[in-house]
């Protein structure tokens, strides 16, 4: 006998749902969220719901029987695509209770929400995930991944420890001493084709940590985004959110200025051993202030101590280059970035399936720290 598909009612969820919404992450993903935070659970989920004024209408939850059996949660983010401030959705928590995972209850609901005037309230769709399954289902629906993409660089501190660690986390097969040797084999490998900095930078200007971001980002920002023609737009109000609130996580933001001028910022994080370098970015040309920003923030995060630092790095920018000659070696991990259009004309993206694509995405753009 055929079992019958739940009757599921689609809504966007309200402060009486979040208990059921984070008990469902929980049970869906064992750990919710899968990093630490310095504040209870329904904090963290309070603070993405309201990633921006109009999040609200795209978050949803699938009902049955009173129930709450399938959600999904998007973070709105402003995207800067050839000098256009544009509205974009990335889907961040996508769950299915365990009990109903054989009834296609997701599908149902994405494609319910799919006829919601809300939906082509965005310009386009952003997506990281290294689910296959997403992965899979992303590809059938259109969306594209960039010719010029995110590598995921490591600069390890101690090869041993990183591999105990994620032998533990991930159940890694390969057998400890032979993945600690790789590791050593590709950082000597990286230091012969990308030669170490001998001397460290000497700046003139100071490198400070900031509490919050004041009005001085935006004008930053609008100089420092001109080489690029897709990024995330990180304004005071965004990177306050990010980066500022204790349910976000725990960043350190290090700010490099000169006489109240804000030349460039480093924003890292330090979570269950492992560093991050969350976001990078300086104005036009000022490669001298990114260089003094990495060695600054390579001394705290040795000190911390972190065995490595992660940080994503888009393969052909000018940042990628120096981060290796600082010891950073491509992982070659994917993230699953992919981008489609929703009320954009495709050909408005179509500069993203170019090689040299003026990209800048980078681990804070996302939620996986």
């Amino acid at each position: 006998m055929t079992e019958s598909i739940p009757v599921l009612t689609v809504r966007n969820p309200g402060e009486t749902d979040e208990a059921q919404i984070v008990e469902l992450l929980s049970r869906a993903f064992r750990r919710w969220p899968q990093f630490e935070i310095p504040v209870p659970a329904v904090e963290h989920l309070r603070w993405k719901m309201r990633s921006d004024p109009v999040a609200g209408r795209h978050h949803w939850v699938g009902e049955t029987d009173d129930r709450i059996v399938v959600v999904l949660l998007r973070i709105i983010r402003r995207i800067r695509v050839k000098g256009r401030d544009c509205l974009a959705r990335d889907g961040v928590d996508a769950a299915v209770d365990p009990d109903y995972q054989e009834h296609r209850l997701y599908s149902s609901m994405v494609d319910d929400s799919k006829t919601r005037p809300q939906y082509f309230e965005v310009d386009l769709g952003l997506s990281y995930s290294s689910n296959p399954k997403l992965q899979g289902r992303n590809a059938r629906k259109g969306s594209r991944r960039p010719t010029n993409p995110i590598q995921v660089l490591w600069k390890p501190y101690s090869a041993r420890a990183i591999v105990r660690r994620r032998q533990a986390k991930y159940r890694e097969r390969t057998p400890a001493p032979l993945a600690a040797l790789r590791i050593t084999l590709e950082s000597v490998g990286n230091r012969i084709g990308h030669r170490p900095y001998w001397r460290p930078v000497k700046p003139s200007w100071s490198i400070t940590t900031l509490e919050r971001f004041d009005e001085r980002i935006d004008d930053f920002f609008d100089e420092a985004a001109r080489p690029f023609d897709f990024l995330v737009v990180r304004s005071r109000d965004y990177m306050n959110w990010r980066f500022c609130e204790p349910a976000g996580g725990s960043f350190t933001a290090r700010v490099a200025e000169q006489e109240g001028r804000i030349l460039g910022y480093l924003i890292f994080k330090v979570s269950e051993g492992d560093g991050y370098i969350a976001d990078l970015l300086a104005l036009p040309g000022r490669l001298d202030v990114v260089r003094s920003l990495i060695e600054d923030a390579l001394q705290l995060l040795r000190k911390a101590p972190a065995e490595m630092v992660s940080c994503w790095m888009i393969a052909r920018h000018p940042y990628n280059g120096l981060l290796r000659r600082y010891g950073f070696i491509n992982s070659r991990r994917d993230v699953g970035f992919v981008y489609k259009a929703v009320s954009l004309e495709p050909e408005d993206l179509e500069f993203l399936e170019e090689a040299t694509a003026r990209i800048h995405l980078m681990h804070g753009d996302s939620d996986w720290i």
